[in-house]
Order: C-alpha cells, then sequence, then structure tokens
C-alpha cells in the first residue's frame, strides 16, 4: 500500500512525516507522537530513562535512538523486547533517584491505583528529573462510542467481500485501541452482539460515563496535584479515531483537529 507513496502534508504541521513507520499505522502514531513531544521540550540533560508500559516497542526504539540508557518495563508485555522488565508500576524494582525521565504513553488509565503508582516513578526520578505521560482524552473516547457500530460494520463487509479494503498497515496486535472482534472468553452470545454495537470500557473504569470524565485534563491535573507533582506543560498531540479507521488519510487535517481542541492524546510534563 504505502511504501512508494507519499502523506499529504502540510509545511505547516507540527511534526515532519519523514522516517516515521509506514507500515504499521499503530507505530506511525506512536512514534510521531514521540517526535512532537521532544520537539516541544528540549530533552538537553536527559540520559536514563524508565519507560512504563513498553507494549509492542513501538516507543523504545525510538527511545533508544535518543537516549543512552533507556529502561523498559511492562507488567505484560505483548512483544519480546530486550532488556524488557516485568513489573508493576505501584512496586517499580529500582533506586530512588535513579532516572532523568519517566515515561508513558496510555498507560496510566490502565492502573488501578494510580496515585499509588505516580508515588513510585517519583520515588524512582530524580528531584530535577521529569514525568512525561501521555493519555487519550474525551474526544478519543466519545468517537470510541460513536463509532462502534459503523466499525463493526466494516469489519463484517471485510470478511464477506475480502479485498475490497486494503487494511495494509493496519497494526493487529496491542494496537492503540480495541480490535474489533477481541470478545472476551466466557462470555454470553448476547454480550457478544452488544459488543460489537457498544464497545468494552478502555481502562480501568467501572463504566463509559466515568471514564469520559477520567479523560478530562481537569481530572488528570488533580491527580498530578494530589501527589505534589507539578503539570508544568500541557500539548494535544494528534487526532486519530479508535479502530484504525481511514489510516494514513488526511494527516494534515487531523494535525488542525488537534490544534483546535479535538485532539485524542494529551501529553502532560511533570516535575516535583
Amino acid at each position: 500500500m504505502f511504501g512508494s507513496e507519499r502523506l499529504e502534508t502540510s509545511i505547516f504541521m507540527r511534526v515532519p512525516m519523514d522516517g516515521l513507520p509506514l507500515d504499521n499505522w499503530h507505530h506511525f502514531l506512536r512514534v510521531r507522537d514521540l517526535n512532537q513531544i521532544f520537539s516541544e521540550v528540549p530533552s538537553v540533560g536527559i540520559s536514563r530513562v524508565l519507560e512504563i508500559g513498553a507494549g509492542d516497542g513501538a516507543q523504545t526504539f525510538a527511545l533508544r535512538e535518543r537516549f543512552s540508557e533507556v529502561i523498559s518495563m511492562d507488567i505484560s508485555p505483548s512483544a519480546k523486547l530486550d532488556g524488557i522488565i516485568v513489573a508493576d508500576a505501584e512496586n517499580l524494582p529500582f533506586v530512588d533517584g535513579y532516572f532523568d525521565l519517566v515515561f508513558s504513553s496510555n498507560v496510566l488509565e490502565h492502573i488501578e491505583s494510580v496515585e499509588e503508582s505516580l508515588l513510585e516513578m517519583k520515588r524512582v526520578l530524580d528531584p530535577k528529573g521529569i514525568m512525561i505521560h501521555t493519555m487519550p482524552t474525551t474526544t478519543w473516547k466519545v468517537i470510541q462510542l460513536v463509532v462502534r457500530p459503523l466499525a463493526t460494520i466494516t469489519k463484517i463487509t471485510r470478511k464477506l467481500i475480502p479485498g475490497l479494503f486494503d487494511v495494509s498497515g493496519r497494526n493487529r496486535a496491542r494496537a492503540h485501541s480495541f480490535e474489533i472482534g477481541d470478545d472476551l472468553p466466557k462470555r454470553s452470545i448476547l454480550k457478544k452482539i452488544l459488543g460489537q454495537i457498544i464497545p468494552t470500557v478502555h481502562g480501568v473504569s467501572k463504566n463509559h460515563v466515568q471514564e469520559i470524565i477520567r479523560f478530562r485534563t481537569e481530572w488528570w491535573m488533580r491527580k498530578f496535584k494530589q501527589v505534589e507533582l507539578n503539570c508544568y506543560h500541557s500539548s494535544p498531540l494528534f487526532f486519530h479515531s479508535p479502530y484504525d479507521i481511514l489510516p494514513y488519510k488526511l494527516v494534515g487535517f487531523r494535525d488542525r483537529l488537534a490544534r483546535n481542541g479535538m485532539a485524542s492524546v494529551q501529553a502532560f510534563w511533570l516535575r516535583s
């Protein structure tokens, strides 16, 4: 699909598209976000980095290209990564004050005891170090709810008419959003049918309403303040929809949407 094609971009985009992965939409989004993060706030003085929630390693490799020491951990890694540490964010196996940067991408919303985990991250962070965390926004959450039926219809159509949609470049494992049809085991037929219309809750919230509230920037600001972390910079990243709809399309338009209040992910820079 994409090896020789060029993205339709604008010279006013915040992040250059050159060098971004063009064979995996999920990796494209994650590396694009990472590039924006470090273009907005200089990474001078950072050498030791802790990545919380490495997932399939999309950002691990990008971080290791930037910094001399990157330790990646995940409670349940989805890929084999060199040096990956299997651990819980509530009990980090590192000494106090070791890291210059603690980074996570779309992870905190999946942690039950987020305050305890943030305190642990604060413990292993150098007093002059920083944290950078990114989380989905209410924009992303609302789209997840609204677009689910359309995504299900698209999935069924793909099965009925193979080849109708070119799906190369779509991530098939641990994507930024749940893959259509990733039903939990031992669910009743009724729940499976309803699951194709109403998506599962993305993080650890009890329901979709609670998740919409928790994905607000103000909610996270309160959480950071509770553990005495100062958010000195926050920025909208990019607009993309759940279910990998129209990958690699309209990237310039997506960037304009994000800059005008419709970002799917928000980044937070924190320090003690």
